[in-house]
């Protein structure tokens, strides 16, 4: 499979190699029953822990591979090109330890880690609330230090939370910090496992913390929240929530590149489809209703390519981020859609994938922010470039 990356080295393209040939082998078989409810997606997702599949970017004696974060994609696309899902769930999983490498708790929370990434536990991110979606200022999970007992006192919910319903390891943002919680601490309960239009076999969750006490050592990052002049909570961008801009970014070109390996089955079923199809005693790629359709995909996902490649090239430009995953997720589901199109009835139904990449494909332009959030975040950055500039009757561009 041709990578939307160029430029690649030998390292990259041996990992690119391995991860294709493994999804192709060990992921490919098992998609459909996963889609249709006969298989549990971790059963298909653990293995890859054994590869060092599940943190590339980790050292191999934690249980990963000491590849650099393009290779993470490189596994990302060879996956998502198979399940969305699939590659959605091996990413969350390994995001507690990525939070612990991040705050630098590695020696004391190292018990964590390995397992994680190894396979042999399922980690998830709890970061949105049922107030908290887009407006994150509006998050009311908080700890309430307990200096008695050396201990802090969760109290909150998450919800649309990957694997959230059946993880062991989660890492919790509340308004005034983040801690490692497990799932089997008394006050944790499962509210809630989503049935989604998409992405089936994916475990979403909404889960609630009643007062789970957290041992100190359990610590990514905590400060307090001064009360207002009233004595009540402060509300507003707190700390916490300006931690997470650092990792906004390369999420978003995450999602891009799983939402492009998606856009990329699609093409390739419709382009083969439109070749092989013969109606009216002619394949269809020869009426340019269909092969004008295929241009247009192929146009659209080689732009995206274009861009997502210069957004991983300036990763700290989160403008560019912002761009590559709103036109990435609005074509691919374009892409998708017309998919169904150039295979007529036959694309509706679970004969081919294109319909799978679809219903997959269409919560991208939602989660890690909605294509408003970004539109709004491309804006200011385009504004805020020009304040400085001088009045256009003085700058003598006419």
């Amino acid at each position: 499979m041709e990578s939307m990356f160029s430029n690649l080295s030998e390292a990259d393209l041996a990992i690119k190699a391995e991860a294709e040939e493994y999804a192709l082998n060990e992921i490919a078989p098992y998609v459909n029953d996963i889609d249709q409810g006969k298989k549990e997606i971790w059963d298909v997702i653990r293995p890859l822990g054994k590869k060092g599949l599940i943190g590339v970017t980790f050292p191999k004696r934690f249980g990963g591979r000491s590849g650099s974060f393009l290779q993470e994609l490189l596994v990302s696309e060879a996956i998502s090109y198979h399940s969305l899902p699939i590659d959605m769930s091996r990413l969350s999983s390994s995001y507690p330890a990525l939070l612990i490498r991040m705050f630098g708790k590695t020696k004391i929370l190292r018990k964590y880690m390995d397992p994680l990434l190894k396979g042999e536990k399922i980690g998830c991110f709890c970061f949105t609330e049922p107030d908290a979606g887009s407006d994150l200022s509006r998050m009311k999970t908080i700890y309430k230090k307990d200096d008695l007992n050396d201990e802090f006192i969760l109290t909150g919910e998450k919800r649309f939370i990957t694997n959230g319903s059946i993880a062991d390891t989660l890492v919790v943002y509340g308004r005034n910090g983040a801690f490692i919680i497990e799932s089997d601490w008394e006050g944790f309960e499962v509210i809630e496992e989503y049935q989604m239009m998409g992405l089936h076999g994916l475990h979403l969750g909404h889960m609630k913390f009643n007062n789970v006490r957290v041992p100190k050592e359990n610590l990514l990052f905590y400060k307090e929240i001064k009360p207002t002049s009233d004595g009540t909570k402060r509300m507003g961008k707190t700390s916490a929530i300006s931690s997470m801009q650092v990792m906004l970014a390369p999420e978003r070109v995450a999602v891009s590149v799983q939402v492009m390996g998606v856009a990329k089955r699609a093409i390739d079923v419709a382009i083969q489809y439109s070749q092989e199809r013969v109606q009216f005693k002619r394949p269809i790629c020869e009426f340019e209703g269909i092969s004008f359709k295929i241009a247009e995909m192929v146009t659209n996902f080689e732009a995206g390519k274009a861009l997502l490649e210069k957004s991983v090239n300036h990763m700290e430009d989160g403008n560019l981020a912002a761009m590559a995953k709103l036109f990435v997720c609005t074509n691919a589901f374009k892409i998708c859609d017309d998919a169904i199109q150039v295979l007529g009835g036959i694309g509706y139904t679970n004969k081919y994938p294109v319909e799978r990449c679809a219903r997959d494909v269409r919560l991208m332009r939602i989660g890690a922010g909605t294509d408003e959030v970004m539109k709004y975040i491309i804006q200011k950055g385009i504004y805020r470039k020009t304040e400085s500039l001088e009045p256009l009757e003085k700058r003598k561009m006419f």
